[in-house]
Order: C-alpha cells, then sequence, then structure tokens
C-alpha cells in the first residue's frame, strides 16, 4: 500500500502525465507538424529536420546539467522552470500564426519554437527523472510510468476524432491554430499539478557542483565504456529505437504521397497511434515491475519490425492505419520501461547523471539520421520503403541483443 504522500503524489504526477501528454497528441510531431510542414514545402529533409533541432535541444543540455542537478536538495523549483521554457515557445508560434502564413515566414519561427521546446524538455530530463525517482516508490516506478502514459493515448482516441474534424473542416493555418490553442491549455493544466507534487528534502551530492568539469566528464564517459553491462543495454537500446524515431519521422509524410488521400488521415492516424500506445504502456510497465526490466525490450522490437515490414508494402491508408497501431504498442513499451532500466543501473544519487549519458547517446543518432534521410529522399538517392526495409533489420539486430541480456536487477547500482 502508498502511503498518504505517496498516493498524493502519484495522483499528481498521474494527472500531469495525462494532461502534458493530452498536449503532445493535439499538435504532435508524428502526426500534425508533418502536415504543417508539407502544407508550406514538399522537401521531406524539412521533416528529418524536426527530429534533428527537436534532438539536439532534448540531449545535448543533459550532460550540461546534471551535474548541477545532482547536488540539488529540492528539485521541484527547477523543474517548474525548465517547463514553463518548454511552453514558452509554443505561445510564441501561435501568436505568429495570426501574422503570416507561408514558408518564409513560419517555418523559421516554428523551428525556433521547436528549438526552444527541445532546450526546456532537455534541461528538464534529468531533474524531472530524478525528482519522479525521488517522490514516486520504486515498486510503482515503471506500473505508474505506464498508467500516467495510457490514459492520455486512451483519450488520443476522442482528440484523434477531434483532430480529423478540424483537418478537414478547417483550412491552415487555421486549423493550426486551434491545435495549438488547445495544447496550451493541456500544458497548463499540466504545469498545475507539477507545481503540487510534495517534495521532501534530500541531500544530493554536496560535491558534484564544486566537481571540475573535465573531471565530470570524463566520469560521465567512464559510466558509458567502465561498465559492459551498461553499454551493451545502450547498443542494444540504440539498435532498436533508432527505427522507430525514423518511422515516426517519415511515416505520416509518406502516407501522404498516397493519391486522394484526404487531410483528415493526419487524425485517424492519431487514433491508431495513440490507442494502441495506450495498451502498450500498460503492458510495458507491469512487465518492467513484475517481470524484470529487459523483459518488455525482448517485446517491443518485433512490433517494430512488423510496422516496418507493412510500411515498405505499400502506402495505402489502411496499411499505414495497422502501421501506425503497431508502432504505437512498441512506442508504449520503450517509453515507459526506458527509465525504470536507468534507474536501476544506477544508484540513488547517480541517477540525473546515468539519465543524461543515456539519452544524450541515443538522442544524437535519433537526431542525425532523419535529415541524412530525408535529404537522400529529396534527391532520389533512396526512398521511404527502403529507408522503412533498413529499419526492419537495425530493430532485428536490437532484438538479438535483447535476447542475451541479464536484467539489470541482477547488477549492483552505482551510488
Amino acid at each position: 500500500m502508498l502511503g498518504s504522500r505517496s498516493r498524493w503524489n502519484a495522483i499528481c504526477h498521474l494527472l500531469d502525465g495525462v494532461f502534458f501528454f493530452a498536449a503532445l497528441i493535439s499538435f504532435s510531431v508524428e502526426q500534425v507538424i508533418p502536415k504543417l510542414i508539407q502544407d508550406l514545402s514538399d522537401l521531406a529533409i524539412l521533416v528529418g529536420l524536426v527530429a534533428l533541432v527537436r534532438g539536439l535541444g532534448l540531449f545535448l543540455p543533459q550532460i550540461l546539467y546534471a551535474k548541477k542537478v545532482e547536488g540539488l536538495a529540492y528539485k521541484k523549483p527547477t523543474v517548474l522552470l525548465c517547463a514553463v521554457l518548454q511552453r514558452v515557445g509554443w505561445l510564441g508560434f501561435l501568436l505568429s500564426l495570426y501574422l503570416r502564413w507561408d514558408a518564409a515566414f513560419t517555418l523559421p519561427l516554428f523551428f525556433v519554437a521547436l528549438a526552444a521546446n527541445g532546450l526546456g524538455s532537455g534541461l528538464i530530463v534529468p531533474v524531472w527523472t530524478d525528482w519522479y525517482a525521488k517522490t514516486v516508490p520504486e515498486r510503482w516506478w515503471g506500473t505508474l510510468l505506464g498508467v500516467r502514459r495510457a490514459v492520455p493515448a486512451v483519450l488520443g482516441v476522442g482528440l484523434g476524432k477531434l483532430i480529423q474534424q478540424i483537418m478537414n473542416a478547417r483550412p491552415a493555418p487555421e486549423r493550426y491554430r486551434i491545435l495549438l490553442f488547445l495544447a496550451l491549455i493541456f500544458y497548463g493544466l499540466s504545469l498545475l499539478f507539477v507545481a503540487l507534487v510534495r517534495e521532501e528534502r534530500t541531500e544530493g551530492l554536496p560535491n558534484q557542483r564544486r566537481t571540475p568539469w573535465r573531471a565530470y566528464l570524463s566520469d560521465l564517459w567512464q559510466i558509458m565504456f567502465r561498465r559492459r553491462d551498461f553499454r551493451l543495454f545502450m547498443v542494444a537500446s540504440l539498435l532498436a529505437t533508432l527505427p522507430v524515431m525514423v518511422l515516426l519521422t517519415f511515416l505520416t509524410r509518406y502516407a501522404l504521397t498516397y493519391p486522394g488521400v484526404q487531410d483528415g488521415i493526419v487524425g485517424t492516424f492519431t487514433m491508431f497511434y495513440f490507442g494502441s500506445m495506450a495498451v502498450g504502456s500498460l503492458v510495458g510497465g507491469v512487465l518492467s515491475d513484475r517481470r524484470g526490466t529487459i523483459a518488455p525490450f525482448r517485446v517491443f522490437p518485433l512490433f517494430v519490425m512488423a510496422a516496418a515490414a507493412l510500411s515498405v508494402v505499400s502506402a495505402r491508408p489502411a496499411v499505414i492505419c495497422a502501421a501506425w497501431s503497431l508502432l504505437g504498442f512498441a512506442y508504449g513499451v520503450r517509453m515507459v520501461v526506458m527509465l525504470p532500466a536507468v534507474f536501476r543501473f544506477a544508484g540513488p544519487h547517480r541517477r540525473p547523471s546515468y539519465s543524461a549519458v543515456s539519452f544524450t547517446f541515443l538522442g544524437l543518432a535519433n537526431a542525425v539520421i532523419p535529415p541524412l534521410l530525408g535529404l537522400g529522399i529529396d534527391i532520389d538517392v533512396t526512398g521511404f520503403p527502403h529507408a522503412f526495409l533498413g529499419c526492419g533489420v537495425l530493430a532485428f539486430a536490437g532484438w538479438l541483443f535483447f535476447l542475451r541480456m541479464p536484467s539489470p536487477e541482477r547488477v549492483v547500482p552505482e551510488g
């Protein structure tokens, strides 16, 4: 049973997650944003640049910020500050949509807003992950992450229907004003429940902020290379995660090439993707807490392989809906099990550093590869089906790695 403080925090974390992910669904990088870019330009590299700009902002600051986070006795004030930065860029972009709508004006401002969102996300990840682990009992880490992802994913089915209607009934840029305004309302409610979480004072590493940067960065490098089990885990995670990122980036863009497809198909994809993600999030969280951390990692690459295979076959809407469904389940599993896995490799004081190293390692590849693929597609070096075939091969390789990997519960954590 959970104590009163833990119950309160679990409810606040759940409602924060519900509204935060509802915001992500309303103006989703997977479905809505690719269509926004296509309305302004046919270049596939611009869709790939979304992954690059978002990824660099999201992952690079973590390395620099984790050092400070490990010395904080209270994490919530920093979480709130970074959360505001996450949201303010989108507010500016919404205002710009009332001024002009053309590629020369809108696209640069969109990427500035995306960079601000990515920077805020990158700063918040090390402190939020440690704050979450600190304010939620360990036995509930995976399950609560699964539930806070599954509930908004279920709501995503209804939001997908709403997106479908808005995309069919409203022209650009009006439809994007409506969806982004809705997302900002959800972001505000999320921020409210972040503020309501109760946090006790705990001492971090008092010497971390005084540690010279050279020594600290050397220590981060050693996290990756002195532990064979953690290094293999990260390589396997990269092989299984990179295909997910490529599919998330280009699947909607690929489907919009099908003759006669309507704009509202974006909402249909949202329903299939997030509906399946709800199931995947619950399955992943429960498997992680009850069957060992690595168990879900032996499941989700199989669904990535299936989604990639379907995408190679055809861009028909029915086929892509099935691919989005498989991908939603896979990503739902992956999202809720990555943090508990990293937590269990690290000790209580090293969680921010392990989190920063993990997500930076994965994020750099996930940020760089999509724009290169987009450029290759634009200059006819490769095509969407070939890129998706490569995704299936990488996911298979990652699955083989995870089959032979012991769970981190069997290793001694650091710290």
